[in-house]
């Protein structure tokens, strides 16, 4: 669920295989459901561009855009299959995804609707979430290889780390408005911290026992 320009939620229902609005004001429930021609999705997160347009993900192997205004979607097939997961906006609004059962990061052209391929540098290393920062560089999380990478746009290059502690589960990333990125631990059961200015990692203890935080 994320909240749209609109102040609305906007929900990818994967039971549903649709996307779904409800109205702040009178809790209306609209259903945009996929076409039939996509087959199950298996729906996964969901962004907007700078125009307004929602992007979404579908493990299945698809991705997917929706334009409120028009109610008109369209669903494209991803280049490597199952996988697309989570998915991003720029602040100048470019649109990523990542895959995590491709081990990629996809970039969208908002325009067209095909995706670009971008190979993280470590084979097979899960890419499962993807974040922005303020400066248009693109987060992600190694599910697989317990790492943090990023890419960047301007140098179409990648940087990797690896999180810490011992065989690290690295589910979600996220980057706040000091450009920290913070990620979320399966096997250490924390919160984990990365500040990209001095490469240090801090992690956080969660005081519950195998939370595993999305």
């Amino acid at each position: 669920m994320i909240v749209g320009p609109d102040g609305a939620p906007w929900i990818t229902d994967s039971g549903l295989n649709a996307i779904v609005r409800v109205d702040p004001r009178t809790r209306k429930v609209r259903r945009f459901p996929l076409p039939a021609s996509a087959g199950y999705a298996n729906l996964n997160t969901a962004t907007f561009d700078r125009r307004g347009v929602l992007w979404f993900t579908g493990q299945s192997g698809v991705y997917g855009r929706l334009d409120p205004r028009s109610a008109t979607m369209r669903v494209f097939r991803a280049p490597r299959g199952a996988g697309p997961y989570g998915i991003t906006t720029t602040p100048s609004g470019d649109v990523y995804y990542a895959s995590l059962a491709g081990s990629y990061l996809g970039r969208i052209d908002v325009r067209s609707g095909k995706a670009t391929v971008l190979v993280p540098p470590t084979p097979g290393q899960g890419a499962r979430r993807a974040w922005s920062d303020s400066r248009g560089r693109i987060w992600i999380s190694e599910w697989n290889a317990g790492q943090v990478g990023a890419y960047e746009p301007r140098k179409r290059g990648w940087q990797e780390w690896r999180a810490p502690g011992t065989r690290p589960m690295v589910y979600a990333v996220y980057v706040d408005e000091h450009d920290k990125v913070w990620l979320s631990d399966f096997r250490a059961n924390a919160l984990v911290r990365f500040d990209p200015v001095t490469r240090r990692f801090a992690s956080v203890r969660l005081p519950s026992t195998n939370a595993e935080v999305r």
